[in-house]
């Protein structure tokens, strides 16, 4: 079984995502977890190299999202979900489990990565934890 390289778009988008301080993960075509890097692991609960790629249903059913009312959010209806459908930005706040058990409302920032005018590859999404309210 042969296996389908990476696109190139890919391999630069996470080569820039290695350098930045700001927590950021991108999904492929297939809307599967595919890096995050080192920033994104505090909020995360776990390290890149602990997790590895994830298919788009595990983790999902990992990380619990949902909307700031904790209804549950399916993957087309995150950021990036949604990002990757559409083929257009979207910036919004939801609900998440780490995986150390925090619960967290993250603000993210998703725009699809296109390889070619028509053909998207994946999606990067830049995120921050929100302040917690007082």
């Amino acid at each position: 079984m042969e296996r389908k390289q990476p696109d190139l778009v890919l391999i630069v988008a996470r080569s820039f995502a290695t350098k930045l301080a700001t927590p950021t993960l991108i999904i492929d075509a297939n809307g599967n977890l595919v890096y995050f890097n080192d920033a994104a692991s505090d909020v995360l609960g776990r390290s890149y190299l602990e997790i590895g790629t994830l298919h788009a249903s595990r983790w999902q059913e990992l990380f619990q999202p949902r909307t700031l009312d904790e209804e549950p959010l399916t993957a087309e209806q995150t950021p990036g979900g949604i990002a990757l459908l559409e083929r257009r930005p979207v910036h919004d706040s939801f609900v998440m489990r780490g995986l150390d058990g925090r619960e967290r409302e993250i603000t993210v920032t998703a725009f699809p990565l296109f390889s070619q005018p028509d053909e998207v590859v994946g999606v990067m999404s830049i995120f921050w934890e929100r302040p917690a309210k007082s």
